[in-house]
């Protein structure tokens, strides 16, 4: 039985009740209290399939009491699909939202956030969000004092980054080392400007489970990028040219303001426990899987040690290079930010977030422009020498370090579906990307077999499914 001896859904189909999806639906009136939507406007459409299936729509309006009706003309914030068997989960308790979306059990179209509200709505109705709330009620404490972190923006009010400018056309095939210096200086933006407002809003609503999923997946760039600000100064020490250490030094500048960006992220929306930021980056890095520290210490800071005891080493800097630029930032980091933004532009989530992490993968774009520019000279001044330094750099990291794609629920590094895209998606858009670069340097790329753990999608596969190639 539920708080105070009341009878819940959960606990009449535990007793045998019949399911009828139309009766709860349209009891949402009388379960959800009209305070719980102050502020909230929407509508949201359920669709169940099946026997005992059909469509509601949820109207929610600002205070007032739910409205639900089977017909509805206007637009829809959210449509969510599910079976019957399914919703009866859902009902019953027995499968959480979080789990049916990461197990494809429900598809949901458009906007997430007003979804979940009412998903904690119908939860707290029947006695099962106390954990939530006392969850929810930390967050936004935490969220509340460190607003501003980082001179940051508190209640969107404050000013915005400026507009990046367009990327000049190139007068050749690649850009100089000069121009893209320029292009770093027209390209600047303010990390602290970066207003979480709404973030904030939609991540203390989120449930844990949710919540523990996105933390995995953005931990990943939470404390990579830390690492990649400190992993970056021994390659400005042993520049070869002023060209290269100049480009090098906006780089490193980059890397911090994306440190700082994710720490404001981690601080004052994820309302993560500890008060700095080295802190709540140990914290998230206690989430992270073995390929991440195989790439990240073994294969990156192993390179960079190798770099800082040997500056004068040009194969050292040479293989530097192909390991940060062309495989932590040109395969690992490129992929996830795509997956990542689309997801949440598709779904309205996080609208902070997508503004400096748009802006966070603007200024990859540029570090890999730089890196292939580099790499295409070293290989074109000795290519024997330098073309074996990348091609063996590849074929050992590449294989390694695409595992950390593979999220912790994951069956098979083999077939998985994270953000919504299957594994085959996610594998074929990073070798297609290293395919290319490779192909600018004058190399051969290792097939997809020899570098991935699974299969890839066709160009044609991912087109049809809007996927980007």
């Amino acid at each position: 039985m539920s708080s105070g001896d009341e009878l819940t859904m959960a606990d009449a189909l535990a007793g045998g009740a019949r399911l009828d999806a139309d009766a709860v639906y349209r009891s949402l009136a009388y379960m959800i209290d009209p305070e719980w939507t102050r502020g909230h406007r929407f509508v949201v459409a359920y669709e169940l399939e099946g026997d005992g299936g059909g469509r509601w729509f949820v109207h929610v309006d600002d205070g007032e009491r739910v409205r639900v009706t089977t017909e509805h003309d206007g637009e829809v914030a959210g449509r969510t699909r599910v079976s019957v068997d399914t919703f009866r989960g859902l009902v019953a308790g027995e499968i959480t939202p979080a789990q049916s979306m990461r197990e494809q059990l429900a598809d949901v179209e458009g906007e997430i956030f007003p979804t979940v509200l009412v998903g904690r709505w119908i939860e707290r109705s029947q006695g099962r969000d106390e954990g939530e709330m006392a969850r929810e009620a930390k967050q936004r404490e935490i969220q509340a004092r460190r607003a501003g972190s980082w001179g940051g923006s508190v209640n969107g009010d404050g000013a915005r980054p400026t507009e990046v400018d367009s990327a000049p056309a190139a007068t050749g095939d690649l850009m100089s080392y000069g121009e893209l210096y320029a292009l770093w200086e027209r390209q600047n933006w303010r990390a602290h400007e970066i207003d979480f407002s709404i973030d904030r809003e939609q991540w203390a609503t989120t449930p844990s489970e949710a919540q523990q999923n996105t933390a995995w997946s953005l931990g990943a760039f939470y404390i990579g990028e830390e690492r990649v600000t400190a992993d970056l100064a021994p390659f400005l020490l042993a520049a070869p040219s002023g060209e290269v250490e100049a480009f090098l030094a906006t780089q490193l500048v980059d890397e911090a303001r994306h440190a700082v960006f994710f720490d404001r992220f981690g601080a004052e929306v994820m309302a993560l426990g500890a008060d700095d930021l080295r802190g709540r980056m140990l914290e998230l890095q206690a989430l992270m899987l073995p390929p991440w520290f195989d790439t990240f210490d073994d294969g990156l800071r192993g390179v960079a040690n190798r770099i800082k005891a040997n500056p004068d080493d040009l194969d050292l800097f040479v293989e530097g290079i192909a390991t940060y630029h062309l495989i932590i930032e040109g395969v690992l980091a490129t992929t996830g930010q795509r997956m990542i933004l689309k997801y949440m532009e598709d779904h309205g989530l996080y609208p902070g977030f997508q503004k400096g992490f748009s802006l966070v993968e603007q200024d990859e774009h540029r570090h890999i422009a730089f890196g292939v520019r580099f790499l295409r000279d070293a290989v074109a001044d000795d290519p024997a020498r330098h073309g074996a330094t990348i091609e063996r750099t590849v074929a050992e990291l590449v294989p390694r370090s695409a595992h950390v794609f593979v999220p912790e629920y994951a069956d098979s590094a083999r077939e998985f579906v994270s953000y919504g895209y299957h594994s085959s998606f996610i594998y074929g858009y990073a070798y297609r990307k290293l395919k290319r670069r490779m192909g600018v340097l004058g190399l051969d790329c290792p097939p997809p077999e020899d570098l991935m753990p699974g299969p890839i999608a066709s160009v044609e596969e991912a087109r049809a499914a809007a996927m980007p190639v």
